[in-house]
């Protein structure tokens, strides 16, 4: 049976991509937990449309990004935190605390986007690398005590 994916599907496609798997698979799973639908005519087109506008959507977001990014270059970003006597914070900062940091900033870059190995645990100057598209950028954080 022809039908075409609404989602990846490890091991069969990827979403939007119509592909030919056994009727029983079809019928029994792909389309009661509507995970595919039939690669009919009317439903084709309707799929193709969606594909358009997602993959029009994706292109005007990464675009966005790109801007928001270039506002970000060669930043420096100060934040105050609460530390002991070791400079060592009490709370570490993570990538979701760096990604309010910066709308704060008015900055939007959704935190997937911020490669940080480790959360941040002392006081000090670091640089946050920032990767979208294969495309990389940093700023400076500088992180001091109350």
């Amino acid at each position: 049976m022809k039908i075409i994916l609404l989602r990846d599907i490890k091991g069969v496609g990827k979403k939007y991509e119509e592909k030919q798997v056994s009727d029983g698979y079809a019928i029994n799973s792909l389309l009661p937990k509507k995970l595919a639908v039939p690669a009919t005519g009317a439903v084709a087109g309707q799929i193709k449309s969606l594909k358009e506008n997602e993959s029009r959507h994706e292109e005007a977001l990464v675009k966005k990004l790109h801007e928001e990014v270039y506002k970000l270059t060669g930043k420096e970003i100060k934040i105050v935190e609460k530390a002991n006597e070791k400079n060592h914070l009490f709370r570490a900062l993570s990538r979701d605390k760096i990604a309010e940091l910066l709308k704060k900033e008015n900055i939007n870059i959704p935190e997937e986007f911020i490669v940080l190995e480790n959360p941040i645990r002392d006081l000090g100057t670091f640089t946050i690398p920032i990767k979208i598209d294969g495309k990389e950028t940093h700023f400076k954080l500088i992180v001091e005590s109350k």
